[in-house]
């Protein structure tokens, strides 16, 4: 069966706007047009269109997919070289990932610091306030992370 583009979007939750855009820079090379320029994917089609998502959500660039849709289109002789990209993309979403985890700790400690404000009327998280209290070890290790960040 063939599937339009607004067929792909409901059922994949793409809009038609980014398959557009992702066809646009060349995606989907292996996607059938009529005579009249309609794009029609098959159901594998459809398949690649979730990977193509996984890859920009891991933040692939367009180019590195394309290159990888590519070498897929080559066959088996390019599978070494896939499986080098999937593993640097592998290796970004870890580091993106371990970064959340430390962005979630400091979260969860401004968390128990508002409720510990809201249990005793003192807002020690507003520096306008008269009960502010500077920031401790939790801040101190962020501001260190900040600007290693910015330095690269």
């Amino acid at each position: 069966m063939a599937y339009t583009i607004l067929e792909v979007s409901k059922q994949t939750g793409i809009s038609p706007h980014t398959l557009r855009f992702w066809a646009k820079k060349g995606l989907f090379p292996f996607v059938e047009r009529d005579s009249n320029g309609v794009k029609y994917f098959s159901q594998s089609d459809i398949e690649w269109v979730g990977w193509i998502d996984w890859f920009r959500r891991s933040n692939m660039s367009i180019e590195d997919i394309k290159q990888y849709v590519n070498l897929a289109m080559q066959g088996d002789s390019t599978a070494q070289e896939r499986q080098r990209m999937i593993a640097i993309q592998h290796t970004i979403v870890l580091e993106k990932i371990k970064e959340f985890q430390a962005i979630a700790k400091s979260l969860e400690h401004k968390l128990d610091v508002y409720a510990n404000m809201l249990s005793n009327g003192k807002d020690a998280m507003n520096p306008q306030s008269k009960d502010y209290v500077k920031c401790k070890k939790v801040c101190k290790k962020d501001t260190k992370k900040d600007k290693k960040r910015k330095s690269k």
